[in-house]
């Protein structure tokens, strides 16, 4: 019995140290909102505040609740899994596709939406409204040192065609989509889209109730350069 006493104490002793030293009581509490006025300057700040030099841009829509650091890695899994300061956190960060650039015909930023934790696109599903569009229709977006401002054009959900996702289009190619993005649009946003318009597409996934028997299903908000 003394032995068993023994070996049960021992046993509780080092899984509570265990659970000491594998919980990161000294990480810092994440900020994930931008400043509203940036630059390249401010980019340095960012990277030296979150020590983090994957840090590319910032991405805002005015009144939506939406202004998020930007970072990039050299592929698209690794900010579905961590935070800024690059710890691991299941809401992850809002990233640049790690195939797009500044000057990309088509870019690609993806978020994560949870329906039961405020996640940095959670409030993009407020754009199924055509009402709430038309008070956010501008996204500004900087990456390094070019500021762009989006319209938007297109709101919709996607779950079987995710060719948006292919950046390896001719000019050609790139007109007949925007002209599947646009036709696929919730609501008409009368907002007109020429054929070799550079655009950006927001990813989230969506928590829309009509769509809950589909595996894949995500909120796409589609804008063009102006």
């Amino acid at each position: 019995m003394k032995k068993y006493l023994k070996f049960l104490t021992l046993f509780l002793i080092i899984g509570f140290c265990l659970l000491y030293f594998c919980m990161d009581t000294s990480a810092p509490k994440v900020d994930y909102t931008a400043p509203k006025t940036v630059n390249e300057d401010t980019l340095g700040e960012l990277r030296k505040n979150y020590n983090n030099s994957d840090i590319v841009g910032t991405l805002g829509i005015d009144g939506a609740d939406i202004n998020e650091v930007l970072v990039q890695y050299h592929d698209n899994k690794y900010y579905l899994t961590h935070d800024l300061y690059k710890n691991h956190d299941i809401y992850g960060s809002v990233f640049l596709d790690y195939r797009c650039n500044k000057d990309s015909k088509k870019i690609l930023i993806f978020g994560h939406n949870d329906f039961k934790e405020k996640t940095p696109f959670s409030n993009l599903e407020n754009y199924e409204d055509p009402s709430y569009y038309k008070d956010h229709q501008f996204i500004d977006v900087l990456i390094e040192d070019k500021k762009m401002k989006f319209q938007i054009f297109s709101v919709y959900i996607e779950t079987s065609d995710f060719t948006y996702m292919n950046l390896k289009i001719d000019d050609n190619k790139h007109g007949q989509d925007i002209i599947k993005y646009k036709s696929k649009s919730f609501y008409d946003t009368g907002v007109s889209v020429g054929l070799d318009d550079r655009i950006l597409i927001l990813q989230t996934c969506s928590n829309n109730a009509n769509y809950k028997k589909f595996n894949d299903k995500y909120l796409l908000i589609i804008a063009k350069l102006v």
